[in-house]
C-alpha cells in the first residue's frame, strides 16, 4: 500500500507539443497533427465530424501521407476522444502542422509531487497509517 504514492508516479506523466527536430522523423515518434478547415470536412468520414487534431504513433511517412496509429483526436469543442491505436492516413493536403510529442519533466514532477503531498497528508489525517492512533500506558491512580 505505501507503493501506491509511487507507482501513480508512473501514470501521471504530462506531454507537450513541441516544433519536430528532424524534418523526417523515425516511426514510432509521438506527434500532434493539426488539421486544416478542409482536411478536418475531408477526413469526418474517417475520423468524426469536427476533429481538429489527431495524435499518435507514426507508423510511416511519404511525400503525399502520414499513417498514424491514433490514440486520440482533439475536437473543435475542446473535447477529445481517446482512440486504440487504429491506423488512418492523413493525406499532405489536410495537414496544417506537425508537431512531436514529447514528455515534460517538470510538469510531470509538478504532479507526481502533488499526488505524493497529498497521499501523505491524508496518511498522516488518518491516523499515520500505522493501525489507528498511538495510545501511551494508561496512568496509574495515586
Amino acid at each position: 500500500m505505501r507503493l501506491l504514492p509511487f507507482a501513480s508516479l508512473l501514470l501521471c506523466g504530462c506531454y507537450v507539443a513541441v516544433p519536430l527536430a528532424a524534418t523526417n522523423p523515425p516511426a514510432g515518434t509521438q506527434l500532434h497533427v493539426q488539421l486544416t478547415d478542409a482536411g478536418s470536412s475531408t477526413l469526418a468520414q474517417y475520423l468524426g465530424p469536427n476533429v481538429v487534431s489527431v495524435d499518435g504513433r507514426l507508423l510511416s511517412r511519404s511525400d503525399s501521407s502520414l499513417a498514424l496509429s491514433v490514440t486520440n483526436v482533439g475536437m473543435r469543442s475542446g473535447d477529445e476522444q481517446f482512440w486504440r491505436g487504429e491506423r488512418v492516413s492523413l493525406p499532405q493536403v489536410t495537414i496544417a502542422t506537425v508537431q512531436q510529442k514529447k514528455l515534460s519533466w517538470w510538469r510531470s514532477g509538478l504532479i507526481g509531487g502533488l499526488l505524493v503531498a497529498g497521499a501523505v497528508s491524508i496518511s498522516a489525517a488518518a491516523g499515520g497509517g500505522a493501525g489507528g492512533p498511538r495510545v501511551g500506558p494508561v496512568p496509574t491512580p495515586k
